[in-house]
């Protein structure tokens, strides 16, 4: 199988991991590959200074007892020599006997989900709405904490992650809102005062849209989401606007489908506990 086969293949668990095993080409082993009528795989190892990660992806998983073997071999081998570096496990997010197999090695799960990217040809219409448009004030800080922390909540508590992570975190986060807006990559929403929902960008991905949970299902999230595009489809060097969402995300990921987004990758991402 080409680089460029095998890259193809990575992309379809996240494009930051094609960019990354490129970026890593000369440090890449590829312990198993295929490439059939029926079915399409890879299996590499990505060894760098400061970590380890492997790569999965396979179209199906019929008959691939030998690959899940191989995983095994390979992962234990690395992981009993008590290396200090970090070792991870990536793979596409729809094997899921390659996915249990990792969780059963002592690979605990970071984060399941998928890369969006807006396919529609026509900017969306930013249709008559009452809220109004600011940027990050300091003097709004607290207002900022709140709407993060609790539109991401729910979320949180799925997955077993830190809730309240904006406020335990407030220092941290005030210097990343004031160097977002300094680059005009963060905008808020605001209604009679009251601050209903943000959308963060970076490069090209919409890296965070939130509304406040109260405010769900009014249209709002539709608005803010049509305001995100239309002004990074104004910066005419960006094209493929994406986002990466949760797999335990699932309303907004109807959301952003509703609106011009389809999926192009699924990933589940892990690190080895000791």
């Amino acid at each position: 199988m080409s680089e460029d086969e095998i890259l193809e293949l990575i992309e379809r668990i996240s494009p930051h991991a094609k960019e990354y095993v490129a970026n890593s080409i000369k440090n890449v082993e590829v312990l198993y590959s295929l490439n059939s009528l029926d079915n399409k795989g890879v299996f590499i190892k990505v060894d760098n200074e400061d970590c380890c990660i492997f790569y999965t992806y396979f179209l199906n998983e019929d008959n691939i007892e030998d690959v899940l073997e191989l995983i095994k071999l390979k992962a234990n081998e690395y992981i009993s020599e008590n290396i200090t570096k970090e070792v991870c496990f990536n793979t596409w997010g729809n094997n899921s006997k390659i996915i249990k197999l990792v969780r059963n090695l002592g690979f605990k799960s970071d984060m399941e989900g998928y890369h969006l990217e807006y396919q529609d040809e026509n900017l969306p219409q930013l249709t008559n709405c009452n809220l109004v448009e600011r940027n990050f004030d300091n003097s709004k800080l607290k207002e900022f904490i709140d709407l993060f922390d609790t539109a991401y909540y729910q979320m949180n508590l799925d997955n077993g992650w830190q809730i309240n992570s904006y406020a335990l975190n407030e220092k941290q986060f005030q210097q990343k809102l004031d160097t977002l807006n300094k680059h005009n990559q963060i905008c808020s929403f605001w209604l009679s005062g009251e601050l209903v929902g943000a959308y963060i960008i970076q490069e090209n991905y919409i890296t965070d849209l939130v509304v406040r949970p109260r405010y769900q299902n009014h249209g709002y999230g539709t608005y803010i989401l049509a305001h995100c595009i239309r002004t990074m489809s104004s910066n005419k060097s960006m094209d493929k606007i994406r986002l990466r969402i949760a797999k335990s995300n699932s309303g907004a990921k109807k959301l952003y489908e509703r609106n011009g987004f389809a999926e192009i990758a699924s990933f589940a991402e892990h690190t080895y506990v000791c």
